[in-house]
């Protein structure tokens, strides 16, 4: 695909706030592709320029000697290559006999793709909550001089609440690996350490794979899964160079100077359903498929929304898509048609069980 003019120059910030990783967008970058969704070539790629809300713990972790090779626009290693990390049983990357040192471990908790946690007490029946999750990083973190298991270490510290312990495995776009600990002491980042690099041992040593099971969306890039006219369409970006983000594993945003357009995969406990007051209206996708659709045109920050049930996983639980789009007020579109057609779109190309 030939370069394309740019009309805008985005500033993108992958922020770490107390509990999550908050990306202010107008997005950048594409994703690694390993499924035969799209074979695409990725749209050009912008650089980032990207800061942090907080700055890491100076104090925190040891340095190894040796700088990691260059990761700009590549991981690290091939290891953690989108393919690899969505082939990764992240629960199978928590510890537990680090886990133990501290306390009683409680069942291990897969809330999201490429996240696990640990909700558990320790040894005085306190709280403390273990995640382990491949996350959009802190671009500070790319430039830390300390190492973790070879990586670049960046720590993010709430006094005496939290502490965020990454290894950042790729610097553009930056993602990383966290151990997120949320722990009212004072050694919550020492146990972030411990668990983060046990962490990085077995991904290196792929160690923590999982069975493929047919119709998932846990191996599926969300970058390469769209067809990219239909992207291009929903975000009327002829001419202009297109801004593509991956946010951790799951989750693509494209960007033009007008419109924006994100697509989310999740893993829910239980399958969304109506409520009382839901806002909702129902539009049939095709293939079976009903879509939710939340309009949300008349608000500040006109945008629209549809999710649908991709996959019933059985427990009550469910593999969900979310197709969102958004644009400032005066930019006049129709949002809901818009995502209704990338849906039609996306509902033939993913895969089924």
């Amino acid at each position: 695909m030939p370069p394309r003019r740019t009309r805008t120059v985005a500033t993108v910030q992958f922020v770490h706030r107390s509990a999550a990783v908050l990306c202010a967008l107008l997005l950048v970058v594409a994703g690694c592709s390993g499924t035969d969704l799209a074979k695409h070539s990725p749209y050009p790629r912008e650089t980032l320029d990207a800061a942090a809300a907080n700055s890491a713990d100076e104090n925190g972790g040891g340095n190894d000697e040796g700088v990691p090779p260059g990761s700009v626009g590549a991981p690290v290693s091939a290891e953690f290559t989108g393919e690899k990390l969505r082939a990764t049983d992240v629960c199978k990357l928590v510890d537990e006999t680090v886990l133990r040192k501290y306390g009683t471990p409680a069942e291990l908790n897969s809330n999201n793709f490429g996240e696990c946690s640990n909700y558990m007490k320790d040894k005085a029946g306190k709280s403390l909550s273990v995640t382990l999750a491949f996350r959009s990083s802190s671009a500070l973190y790319a430039k830390s001089d300390k190492r973790i298991e070879g990586l670049k270490l960046g720590e993010n510290v709430l006094e005496g609440q939290a502490c965020f312990v990454s290894g950042v495995f790729q610097d553009e776009p930056p993602m990383d690996l966290t151990a997120q600990i949320g722990y009212k002491s004072d050694n919550n980042c020492e146990i972030g350490r411990e668990l983060l690099t046990s962490a990085i041992k077995r991904v290196k040593a792929g160690s923590a794979l999982k069975s493929s099971t047919k119709g998932s969306l846990a191996s599926v890039d969300p970058c390469r899964a769209p067809d990219p006219a239909v992207v291009e369409a929903a975000i009327s970006a002829s001419g202009s160079t297109v801004l593509e983000v991956p946010i951790g594993l799951p989750t693509c945003s494209w960007s033009s100077s007008e419109r924006s357009l994100m697509l989310a995969f999740q893993q829910l406990a239980s399958a969304p359903r109506k409520l009382p007051g839901d806002k909702t209206t129902d539009v049939d996708l095709g293939g079976g498929v009903t879509g939710r659709v939340l309009d949300e045109s008349g608000s500040a920050f006109p945008s629209c929304k549809i999710e649908w049930t991709h996959r019933d996983l059985g427990t009550g639980g469910a593999e969900i898509v979310r197709v969102t789009t958004s644009g400032a007020k005066d930019v006049q579109y129709d949002r809901c048609g818009t995502i209704t057609t990338v849906a039609k779109s996306l509902v033939a190309k993913l895969p089924r069980g």
